[in-house]
């Protein structure tokens, strides 16, 4: 007899929601006579409660069928209605759990490293056919760059002059910022490098956030540590200025005659990029609980004066609170006269263990200058401290841009992966 009566409480339950969503959907357009067929079909299913099974679900099916003639689309709804309906719930909830709890983010660069890693790359020889090209990009979002030589002669590449080699995407081949669509829908960035072979240019375009300087550098000169090696020990007449023509515009750019001799059809770089860490970035804790010296914490870009430039999602270390002093006496960061506490990556870096390379002076922490955090913001560094653009060069961090804190590698699949550091 329970059973009988809580199934009868279901169906009442069931039926009041859909008089409910009718009026609410539908009240607007509802005749007089409409809406008193609603109103009687709520009557009779509450006095239904009280009937035998039998006579109840007599009730229920009458009932069911007045409200189907004022139901329009809402009821019955259709499997197109119906399946729209799910998608949108789902998509709100999915909106909901990003804006307010956890929110997927990608590493763009590697000024994490190696506690995080952004693009990095991988150079390929010969050619991976179509099922291990799909399966690094399923495990590790490689994607291949193939550039060939379409002359025969000395390989020429673009040279930054020295006045050029600032801001977040510097380094020392040139190259120019193009506005493209990513997947032909979405507003992206991408560099765009242009080579010479012979008489001939050719051209590459790699993200943004992606620095080609490093594939060039292991791909032409595997010998040499740095660029610096390189371009030093080069004779003065290796460098000119070559006039580029491309789409109606010419540009006159200082090229480095690199001395390698390419022909037609060669391979002249081919690598693969992959993707940098996905993250989930925990948005709720900080409602609750001021950030802690040492966290992994995301930052939007769009009011910190030295990056006005840009709208990104920046993540960092924070080493500074409001009211801390900050100063780097070798590789070692100071706050407030004590080595900086709070992440093993601070101690890897003091001690320069493995990959860690230890803390740099330049910008705002230059050698012997000791830095106060205003009230109301934060500072922030990357664990690549050579390699990282962070608060030394464009300031601090307004607290009300600060996001959250890095909590999961949820992507690619190496030994990364799992719980953030």
């Amino acid at each position: 007899m329970f059973f009988k009566k809580d199934k009868i409480k279901k169906t009442a339950k069931y039926l009041l929601d859909i008089a409910k969503k009718i009026e609410n959907y539908r009240k607007d357009i509802l005749s007089k006579e409409q809406l008193d067929v609603l109103s009687k079909a709520r009557t009779g299913i509450n006095d239904a409660l009280g009937l035998p099974l039998k006579e109840a679900y007599e009730s229920f099916d009458a009932i069911d069928q007045s409200l189907k003639s004022i139901g329009g689309d809402i009821y019955p709804m259709t499997g197109l209605a119906e399946n729209a309906e799910v998608f949108l719930f789902a998509a709100i909830l999915a909106l909901a759990v990003r804006t307010f709890f956890f929110q997927p983010f990608r590493i763009p660069t590697n000024s994490m490293w190696p506690t995080y890693a952004g693009m990095t790359f991988e150079l390929v020889e010969g050619r991976k056919n179509v099922l291990e090209k799909f399966k690094r990009w399923i495990l590790f979002g490689a994607s291949n760059f193939n550039v060939q030589a379409t002359d025969t002669g000395n390989l020429q590449i673009p040279i930054m002059t020295h006045e050029d080699r600032t801001g977040p995407y510097g380094g020392i081949l040139y190259y120019k910022i193009i506005d493209t669509r990513k997947f032909g829908l979405f507003p992206s960035k991408e560099r765009e490098y242009t080579f010479v072979v012979g008489e001939r240019h050719v051209t590459l375009r790699v993200p943004l956030e992606f620095c080609f300087d490093d594939v060039v550098l292991a791909t032409l000169f595997p010998q040499a540590k740095s660029w610096k090696e390189v371009l030093d020990r080069r004779p003065s007449w290796c460098f000119k200025r070559l006039k580029i023509s491309k789409n109606g515009h010419e540009d006159k750019v200082h090229y480095f005659d690199t001395e390698i001799r390419k022909s037609v059809g060669e391979d002249i770089f081919n690598f693969d990029i992959l993707s940098g860490d996905m993250l989930f970035v925990d948005r709720l804790s900080y409602h609750f609980s001021m950030p802690r010296i040492g966290d992994p914490f995301v930052f939007r870009t769009r009011n910190i004066e030295g990056l006005h430039y840009d709208d990104k999602y920046f993540i960092k270390r924070l080493v500074g609170l409001p009211g801390d002093v900050l100063q780097i006496e070798g590789t070692t960061l100071y706050r407030n006269g004590d080595p900086i506490e709070g992440a093993e990556a601070f101690e890897l870096n003091r001690k320069q263990v493995d990959k860690y390379p230890g803390y740099t002076n330049i910008g705002l922490l230059e050698r012997d200058y000791e830095l106060e955090i205003p009230e109301h913001h934060y500072f922030a560094m990357g664990d690549n401290s050579p390699n990282s653009y962070d608060s030394r060069s464009w300031g601090f961090v307004p607290n009300r841009e600060v996001i959250g804190k890095a909590i999961f590698i949820l992507y690619p699949f190496t030994e990364r992966w799992g719980c953030a550091k």
